[in-house]
């Protein structure tokens, strides 16, 4: 990719995309020059993919999890911090050569900023609940979902310093969020 620049490309789910960013970082990171390919979705990304119209895409493992095995995919790297248990025979980007570079897909529920101190924390508590329960468990690793729970101010402090992270990225790399 640095010897043959925008020869490679990556397919994402769109402009500003998380794989548009996952694969922005990994660019600022190598020095690597990818052409990126925006689609309209992940599944026109993994079709793509899958029939070798593009070369690489930063997949999401819940949509790349069942092509593996079936070896209609081949995953070359997670962008964890740890190698993750559906798949770990497959090294970690770290461990792949690229040292420092760590990414993951997160989801939170969020609250109207007035809501009452005792709602948010009833609301924490249920979704804790729920998310300890053995189905819920066993649905989301089926998935290959991580399940990290956490408290309200902890996944505030979070979501600013992944803003601040990302937004560096945007701005080292020129990406347009769409």
């Amino acid at each position: 990719a640095k010897a043959a620049p925008d020869t490679i490309h990556y397919a994402s789910s769109g402009n500003g995309s998380s794989q548009h960013l996952m694969g922005g970082l990994f660019v600022s990171m190598t020095g690597a020059k990818l052409a990126h390919v925006p689609y309209k979705g992940s599944a026109g990304a993994t079709t793509d993919l899958v029939g070798g119209v593009v070369e690489s895409s930063f997949a999401g493992v819940p949509n790349a999890l069942s092509m593996v095995p079936q070896g209609r995919l081949r995953a070359l790297a997670v962008t964890t911090a740890k190698r993750i248990p559906q798949l770990p025979d497959v090294p970690t980007m770290q461990e792949a050569g690229v040292p420092g570079y760590v990414a993951s897909v997160w989801l939170a529920l969020l609250a109207p900023a007035g809501t009452p101190r005792d709602i948010v924390n009833k609301l924490n508590a249920e979704i804790r609940k729920a998310m300890d329960s053995p189905d819920t468990k066993k649905a989301l690793y089926n998935a290959g979902v991580e399940v990290s729970p956490s408290s309200p101010e902890a996944m505030s402090e979070y979501m600013v310093q992944e803003m601040e992270r990302w937004g560096k990225v945007v701005k080292e790399t020129g990406i347009k969020i769409e």
